[in-house]
């Protein structure tokens, strides 16, 4: 699915008006190149001038819904609450399921933020794209980090007081006193960073900061650096993890024990298994409205067989394509950890070396180097997508020298977090630690 259509489905209908008209500004662009072919300096300026009115109005919006959500929801809610540590029935209902909802609007609001911080990035992309000569992207990446919308620190702090207050509510739910609320802080298993700012978790229930996630998806891995589960990594196909996946991990004890006592027997029960059954209904929604949007979801490749998807991974242009079964008829190489290959890829064949078989035995890790010298990571290359290096006896050498760079690259990536482990920062630690 395009961006703008992608948009426009997870707009919050109350904020509708608010978001960045990311189809008015490609009928601009098309407007521009239609009326000029090479769009000359006065052009760009007018577009970065609408692109600036956009930024305007999106802060007046970003103020607008950080005051009603900190000034009216939540101040309301803790007016309601006031000093009370004990409640009624009907007074822990109302309390803990405006929490929920509120949590709900503030993980809106940040998808809001992301979703036009997005737009903005990725129209000024397209405009360099079809007007070339103009750099309109470095220049909107440095206007955004100067708006009110795209500092975190609001945002922050909305965060901190909602889940100050949630944790309030809970602790007047609870039938005893006792709990200790554990914020299971996220740490990315990648980056080794704890207290992760913007928490992707996959569908596979691994979670990790977006930055090593976009990392991971411009190398084209396409499964879980942990669990090697196959789906998309790119963390635009999923939403940030916000406060009602943070009140799942800091609750999680309580959902797993309402059976059991001391819960059993409290007459707030009913009301927990009400908040509950809230927070994953809604988290349902959000990851269905996600997965169906995602351009690699397994909705929009449906019609094509797995077995079929990988022949058709190089797309050969000529008439030497082969069907799926005199593919499988012909025979193909074994090849093991570090061997030096040629890959087919768009109809060239291209110097890499096998990382590592995979568990099914039917297809290969292989890192290569396309003729920019850039590299590319294929995580299922099946066999006889590959071959034995054919280069003429005085240039053989040179196949090797490019696998071993590729190597190189991928053993460094990999041990960049252990190598944090030796940092001059971590010894003074452990120094002051023993002292």
């Amino acid at each position: 699915m395009k961006f703008g259509k992608r948009m426009r489905s997870l707009a919050v209908p109350a904020w509708e008006r608010d978001y960045v008209d990311y189809k008015l500004l490609k009928k601009m662009i098309k407007a521009l190149v239609e009326a000029h072919p090479t769009v000359p300096a006065t052009g760009a300026e007018a577009f970065e001038r609408a692109l600036q009115e956009r930024m305007e109005r999106l802060n007046h919006a970003h103020a607008r819904i950080a005051s009603e959500l900190k000034d009216v929801d939540l101040r309301s809610r803790q007016n309601e609450l006031g000093n009370r540590w004990v409640l009624s029935a009907s007074q822990a209902r109302s309390l803990l399921l405006g929490a929920i909802e509120l949590c709900e609007k503030v993980d809106a609001f940040r998808r809001f933020i992301v979703l036009n911080s997005l737009a903005l990035v990725k129209i000024s992309k397209k405009f360099d794209k079809m007007c070339p000569g103009h750099d309109l992207k470095t220049r909107v990446l440095e206007q955004l980090k100067r708006q009110p919308f795209y500092d975190g620190a609001t945002m922050d702090q909305l965060c901190a007081a909602t889940s100050a207050f949630t944790d309030r509510v809970m602790l007047c739910v609870l039938p005893d006193g006792n709990f200790r609320v554990d914020p299971h802080d996220v740490s990315c298993p990648i980056c080794l960073h704890a207290q992760v700012r913007n928490p992707i978790t996959l569908s596979c229930r691994h979670t990790f900061c977006w930055s090593c996630l976009s990392k991971a998806a411009e190398h084209r891995f396409h499964s879980c650096p942990l669990c090697r589960k196959q789906q998309s990594i790119d963390p635009r196909d999923y939403a940030i993890d916000g406060l009602l996946k943070r009140f799942k991990r800091a609750y999680e004890f309580v959902e797993a024990a309402l059976d059991r006592a001391p819960f059993v027997s409290s007459p707030t029960r009913q009301i927990l298994m009400e908040g509950f059954a809230t927070v994953n209904e809604h988290l349902r929604d959000v990851e269905a409205q996600y997965a169906a949007l995602s351009p690699r979801s397994p909705s929009s490749r449906a019609g094509t067989s797995p077995r079929a998807r990988r022949v058709s991974f190089s797309d050969p242009k000529d008439g030497s394509e082969k069907s799926v079964e005199e593919v499988e008829e012909e025979h193909v190489p074994a090849f093991a950890k570090g061997d030096a290959v040629e890959v087919l890829y768009n109809n060239d064949w291209y110097p890499g070396m096998i990382l590592h078989p995979n568990d099914d035995a039917a297809s290969y890790s292989v890192l290569w180097w396309m003729a920019d010298n850039s590299q590319r990571c294929g995580q299922r290359m099946p066999p006889h997508l590959l071959r034995v290096p054919v280069f003429p006896e005085e240039t053989h050498h040179a196949l090797f020298d490019f696998a071993a760079g590729a190597w190189k690259t991928a053993t460094e990536w990999a041990l960049t977090p252990f190598r944090r482990l030796r940092s001059g920062s971590f010894s003074s630690d452990r120094v002051s630690t023993v002292a």
